[in-house]
């Protein structure tokens, strides 16, 4: 069936598939032979089957609630799991592959648009009067909302049918306010229980077994029904509320907590005795009974009918334990699985970064895995989102290839803190194994493709999205070649790659060709880099993909020790979560400090420095909820709003990091210019590889570089006396869970000298509209050949101190003689950094040119981006043209004066490689000639 995903995201196509569904159903008359006071249609069967089976009979057992009951109703989850399992089959037969969407309980105001979900009720008669839910049919007299082509002829309404009572007539709905919604860590303590009847009924009722309620005091499922209106909507009424389409994303929210806590390792735990009559793992659920005799109900709807289900057969509930099984998943369940280049060239150096003593890619690499590890047991403790994961590092050795699994056992799991797949059992698995050997990519991929990606839950259902990530240098020197694998042969998983090292020792098509086996994603997908704060961010934006997260900011930031400084970053509306991650690339814990404050002064996160802020209360007002992890320098945020209120949400944020201070009295106001320069495009000035061949200490930081601006972004932070001091770089990624999605988009990962670069700066508005307003663009990329000066390099002239050990590809380490080349002449590091300007064509999406790309080498881009957003109004934004900055499109004038504008920013970056055609080629005989 596909994966049923947060109704907050759907695009607007998969909203529409939706509502069509819906209101298709609403018409398909079940009697159309009967009397036109008797006929019901598909929808309000569903409803009455829904209260039906809350008085039914069964064989020995009168009068039994199938579905509801609080504690020992076990049931409450298998039976409402298989009725929604049938509700989407029958959605599938009026639009095929329409997936049902879940409501993850914040605030639902983005969901209830005319052409959506549709409004609360009116004041005074609480009955839904405009859309596609409401009491008259779009465009007919009471309900402005224009009727959609495919509105079905006859349908006059949304009315329920005879037979109901007082809930007969129209929808209804009274919201209450969304902080009384269950809370994120209303949802912690929930899934933190380890018996299945605690979870039910906390799940279902906001208590366990032993009377503990939840702090806030929220009932769950049992308080979303009340929270739209007690006694005054359809959802507060069990004989009613399946009328309301609510109810099926209520459920399916509270079957997505259900899935998530089966994958924490009860996947099969079900009562098999000690609960309420028929709900016991291998009692049957009616109505699916088969032939089974003895069941019926004790409600009647005036002319409907029990439904019987020939197809179904007999479902019990031990058969709804697998809901993978049925043909679903959720958004929430990511698998990925991590290739991790264990060979002898990883034995060479990274490009050392400042704070970060030098050391080699491989312990550059797996300090990578290990954050990465802590950032997905950070999101899963949020209660967010859960990742699969497994890791195998591997090379080739005189026996053949070796794939070897860090964790024990089956290798992959639920990464989770304190158990085997975990940063701690990784940490410990990973420290005494060498690299060395060969590097068979192919094989590689294919292998991590075969027993991590595809394994997990039996690659049910089948057209579930996954992910792999590979960390190489990109040369195959054994093994298969690439075209072994076609190309899409991995259709339904997203693969990044990450190209780690210099110019010399990173072949770019190999990597370009990796990606190109998978599912193609249209977005950036080939990182590339040579430094430690690289690899951060290739794992960082592999995950937040896989958790459907978008970049939002990411810059790296140099202080010296005793400065701190503010980050800012701006939330709208249309954010709902942001997951941040800010590692000191010293990865020395205590040298670190770091507070989170919202827009209203708030400060939702401190790690124990004294920071005053004015204006912190919180005092009678739902705030953002925060899950913090700290580590080796680390910060791993996940921060949700939480249904929280606007003024605590809506505007700019500041992430407050300090190095080695005592006190906040040395502040660096970061520029622009110097926020955008990216941190795989290496240090902005100064030695670049030469550094390596000096002690830390001696090492320069980029801002105690004398150097001339070479354009108007190129402004350095003023000082504040501390630049005699010890320096170090932290790299930081601010990502969004959001309806505003803004991506770089390259037509290529891969292009050739002379053909000059276009990017496109992306823009995906789920709801609302934006116009930008200004952006700024900045470029770096080497001036110089590099592969070709060390390729030209006699090998008389290659110290010993340069040789490579245990590779097979290199007999020495690029890095080193890139350091050796430039230590003699200083030029070699210099950088083709330039102000580009971001521009549109008639009323076209904003992009970037960059010509005379006359140097083979990775080209990086840092982007800036500012604009305001509307949240009421949905168009698109303008864009730029060469001379006159914003241009608004026809559309905007659904904005006015009136909107409540909101501003956004973003920043991001791409790095794209420019090649030689007959690159290739000559690495290609350098790397026979050292195999002599």
């Amino acid at each position: 069936m596909g994966v049923r995903k947060n109704a907050m995201f759907l695009t607007a196509t998969e909203r529409e598939n939706f509502v069509r569904a819906c209101v298709m159903m609403k018409a398909d008359i079940v009697n159309p032979g009967a009397p036109v006071a008797n006929r019901y249609s598909k929808w309000d069967e569903f409803v009455a089957i829904h209260s039906m089976i809350q008085r039914a009979n069964a064989p020995g057992a009168p009068n039994v609630n199938f579905g509801h009951g609080g504690a020992g109703a076990y049931s409450f989850l298998s039976w409402h799991r298989y009725f929604l399992f049938v509700f989407e089959r029958q959605l599938q037969g009026y639009v095929p592959g329409v997936m049902l969407p879940y409501w993850d309980w914040s605030d639902p105001a983005p969901l209830m648009t005319d052409t959506f979900l549709g409004p609360d009720g009116a004041v005074g008669t609480n009955i839904v009067s405009r859309g596609y839910f409401a009491a008259n049919a779009p465009g007919t007299a009471g309900n402005p909302t224009p009727a959609p082509a495919w509105w079905p002829v006859g349908l006059t309404g949304w009315n329920l049918v005879n037979g109901f009572g007082t809930l007969t007539g129209p929808l209804t709905r009274n919201l209450s306010a969304p902080g009384q919604l269950p809370s994120v860590e209303d949802l912690r303590v929930t899934l933190a229980h380890t018996t299945y009847p605690n979870f039910q009924n906390t799940l279902e009722t906001g208590v366990d077994l032993a009377g503990v309620a939840l702090v806030s005091r929220n009932q769950m499922h049992n308080g979303i029904h009340t929270w739209f209106g007690l006694s005054t909507s359809h959802m507060a009424a069990l004989e009613g509320s399946p009328f309301d389409p609510f109810f099926y994303l209520h459920h399916c929210n509270i079957d997505r907590l259900w899935a998530m806590w089966q994958v924490d390792g009860h996947a099969t735990v079900y009562p098999a005795m000690g609960g309420d009559p028929q709900h016991h793992l291998n009692d049957i659920m009616y109505p699916w009974i088969g032939g089974t005799a003895g069941y019926s109900s004790n409600v009647s709807f005036g002319s409907i009918t029990m439904p019987n289900f020939p197809l179904d057969g007999v479902k019990r509930n031990a058969d709804t334990l697998d809901h993978r099984a049925l043909g679903y998943t959720y958004d929430t369940l990511a698998v990925i699985g991590i290739g991790l280049d264990r060979t002898g060239s990883m034995n060479g150096l990274t490009e050392p970064m400042t704070g970060l003593g030098t050391v080699t890619k491989w312990e550059a690499a797996k300090r990578g895995v290990s954050a990465f590890l802590q950032d997905c047991e950070t999101v899963q403790r949020s209660a967010a989102i859960y990742v699969t994961a497994g890791i195998k590092t591997f090379r080739s050795t005189g026996a053949g290839n070796d794939f070897a699994s860090i964790f024990a056992g089956t290798p992959y799991g639920l990464v989770k803190t304190g158990t085997g797949y975990s940063k701690g059992t990784f940490d410990t698995a990973i420290a005494p194994l060498p690299a060395s050997g060969g590097t068979p990519l192919a094989d590689a991929l294919q292998d991590v493709e075969d027993t991590l990606v595809e394994p997990p839950f039996g690659w049910i259902p089948a057209d579930e999205q996954r992910y792999l990530a590979m960390l190489t240098d990109g040369m195959r020197t054994t093994g298969s070649l690439m075209t072994s694998i076609p190309n899409g042969a991995f259709a339904n998983t997203g693969i990044f790659a990450m190209g780690f090292g210099t110019p010399a020792d990173v072949d770019y098509a190999t990597l370009d060709s990796m990606v190109l086996k998978g599912r193609q994603l249209g977005i950036t997908q080939v990182f590339h880099g040579e430094s430690a704060g690289a690899i951060d961010k290739f794992y960082s934006n592999a995950l937040a993909r896989a958790i459907g997260f978008a970049a939002v900011f990411d810059p790296v930031i140099e202080l010296f020790a005793g400065e701190h400084t503010h980050m800012e970053f701006s939330a709208t509306s249309a954010d709902d979560n942001f997951f941040i991650t800010a590692q000191g690339m010293d990865f020395e814990d205590p040298n670190w400090s770091y507070q989170l404050v919202g827009p209203d002064g708030s400060t939702l996160y401190a790690d124990g420095m004294s920071h005053a802020h004015s204006g912190a209360t919180a005092h009678g007002r739902r705030m953002p909820h925060v899950t913090a992890t700290r580590g080796d320098g680390r910060l791993s945020l996940m921060l949700q709003r939480d249904s929280a209120d606007a003024s605590s949400w809506v505007g700019s944020w500041r992430l407050m990091i300090a190095y080695r201070a005592l006190n906040m009295s040395a502040m660096v106001m970061l520029n622009l210019g110097e926020l955008m320069f990216p941190v795989a495009a290496g240090p902005v000035r100064g030695p670049r590889y030469a550094r390596l061949l000096q002690p830390l200490e001696n090492r320069l930081a980029a801002r105690a570089v004398v150097a001339k601006s070479r354009h108007q972004l190129d402004v350095r932070p003023s000082s504040t006396n501390n630049s005699t001091k010890q320096a170090c770089s932290v790299v930081v990624n601010v990502y969004a869970r959001t309806r505003l999605r803004m991506e770089l988009r390259s037509p290529t990962a891969l292009a050739t000298i002379g053909d000059g670069l276009k990017v496109e700066i992306g823009s995906d508005v789920l709801a609302g509209n934006i116009v930008s307003t200004r952006a700024f663009a900045r470029l770096a990329a080497p001036a110089h050949d590099l592969a070709a000066l060390v390729s030209r390099t006699k090998r008389t002239d290659i110290p010993q101190t340069a040789l490579l050990k245990g590779s097979k590809a290199l007999r020495f380490d690029p890095a080193k003689v890139l350091a050796l080349l430039e230590k003699k002449n200083p030029k070699l590091a210099s950088l083709r950094d330039e102000q580009v300007q971001v521009v549109s064509h008639q009323n076209g999406p904003s992009h970037i040119h960059v010509e005379n790309t006359r140097v083979p080498a990775v080209h990086h881009l840092g982007v800036y981006v500012e604009g305001v957003y509307c949240p009421q109004h949905g168009a698109s934004q303008g864009g730029y043209d060469h001379h006159s900055g914003v241009k608004r499109t026809d559309t905007d004038s659904a904005c006015g004066t009136e909107c409540r504008y909101e501003r956004f920013t973003r920043l991001l970056n791409v790095s794209v490689a420019v090649v030689n055609k007959e690159k290739p080629k000559v690495r290609k005989r350098r790397v026979k000639k050292k195999k002599r």
